[in-house]
């Protein structure tokens, strides 16, 4: 079959809870050009001490052997396999969510990063403790391609919970490979926003603005940092564009006064701070 086709190969069954007492947690992870990292990446998701677990992955017009990779995958363990022409992390998400996600939750995870085994439990755990929240997220530890996953750097510092739109306005704070949120809470916001290329902090900040957030203070993300990560590829200057709009958008959303502090804050990081040391 063609890499174009919509759904290659059967959905999930045997990878998903039938009758049991948890919720169905669907994870979704989107997979461009990683076919050295993508089997860790699937790997994580299998070895979750939650067993509720409904697992898809979206190729987004791979151009190496990740395609190769996965199906190989598939033939050792059960998931759904989308494959599709190039368009995008943001419509990749939305297609397999809309497509192939059964899950109560949603939770996602990039192709070139891998979670630890508690992840899925521990937010689980923490969902059902804050009665009302529909989004959980964590801290991440970053390592590099030398596979050291020890002493990385660890962010955020301190996880926020609560009511948190003022502060995650200003700033990412939430790794997006931690994100775990109701399909519910999905359908209310219409999903990822296509028209933006930093798709996870508008979604945060949306998701933000109609629920209280749960965390766990614990790095249960290792965030894979190389050469081909998206933020490294990109300009601050365009980097600075993508969070001027994503702001201008969400301008309804906070007092005027908070909008003009950070778009300030990005303006001088960006900008400012890009010119001064020749980064640009």
């Amino acid at each position: 079959m063609s890499a174009s086709t919509p759904h290659d190969g059967p959905a999930a069954v045997d990878s998903k809870a039938t009758g049991g007492p948890g919720p169905l947690v669907t994870v979704i992870v989107p997979c461009y050009n990683h076919e050295q990292y993508v089997e860790r990446s699937v790997l994580s998701v299998f070895e979750q001490t939650y067993p509720w677990v409904q697992l898809v992955v979206i190729d987004d017009g791979s151009r190496d052997s990740s395609v190769e990779r996965l199906r190989d995958l598939r033939n050792r363990f059960d998931f759904t396999l989308i494959c599709q022409e190039n368009s995008g992390v943001c419509r990749a998400l939305n297609r397999a969510i809309r497509t192939a996600a059964e899950g109560e939750y949603i939770a996602l995870l990039a192709s070139d990063d891998f979670w630890d085994r508690e992840k899925l439990r521990l937010q689980m755990d923490e969902l059902r403790r804050r009665a009302g929240s529909e989004f959980c997220f964590s801290q991440a530890i970053e390592f590099s391609d030398d596979e050291n996953v020890a002493g990385g750097r660890v962010f955020p510092r301190k996880c926020l919970s609560g009511d948190v739109l003022g502060r995650v306005f200003v700033r990412q704070h939430v790794p997006a490979g931690t994100m775990l949120f109701s399909r519910r809470l999905y359908e209310q916001l219409g999903g990822f926003d296509e028209s933006l290329r930093e798709e996870d902090w508008d979604f945060v900040i949306r998701s933000a603005a109609v629920t209280k957030f749960s965390s766990v203070n614990a790095p249960l993300l290792h965030y894979r940092s190389h050469q081909g990560n998206t933020m490294r590829t990109r300009s601050r200057s365009a980097i600075f564009h993508q969070k001027a709009k994503l702001l201008s958008k969400n301008f309804d959303l906070v007092s005027p006064w908070r909008w003009l502090f950070a778009i300030t804050l990005h303006f001088a990081h960006d900008i400012v701070l890009g010119r001064l040391t020749g980064s640009r």
